[in-house]
């Protein structure tokens, strides 16, 4: 019976999800791995991932609400603030943690132009999550929640 026991506890004990990113620069570092990387696999990108609930049902709200024939809120990847990438000079800032929510500044350099982009995250039951990006680009700033809840474009 004890073996039994323990066989269950064991198999229980793996069946229970890991946290997929347990430290926020490690959900970071996953992040941005595909924009260093020459042969990564984009059909395998799943940025749902990677995103808190909250930021995945604003997601889904901003793909329910738009037409067939329209783009939506988001017409560019809000990670790099461009829609094209050649990713240098990463650097991801230690993130300030406070309880189940942190914040890091990610740096780095796209064909020559300088990024300066403000992750906030959460801890949920799977791990660490984006649930905002913030860029600091002196033409166009912007929160990617407040992109998310503004108006569709015309």
């Amino acid at each position: 019976m004890r073996k039994l026991l323990a066989a269950f506890l064991i198999l229980a004990g793996s069946i229970v999800p890991a946290l997929a990113y347990d430290t926020p620069a490690a959900l970071l570092e996953a992040i941005y791995e595909p924009y260093l990387s020459a042969d990564f696999d984009w059909g395998k990108w799943k940025p749902e991932a990677f995103r808190s609930e909250g930021l995945n049902a604003l997601f889904a709200k901003d793909d329910e609400e738009t037409p067939d024939d329209m783009v939506g809120r988001i017409d560019f990847d809000p990670y790099i603030n461009a829609q094209d990438y050649n990713i240098t000079g990463l650097e991801i800032g230690e993130a300030k943690i406070d309880g189940d929510t942190a914040t890091a500044e990610v740096l780095f350099v796209n064909f020559d132009l300088p990024q300066h982009m403000t992750f906030s995250m959460v801890k949920e039951a799977d791990g660490w999550k984006v649930d905002d990006v913030e860029s600091h680009d002196p033409d166009y700033p912007y929160s990617l929640r407040n992109l998310l809840t503004a108006p569709l474009p015309q």
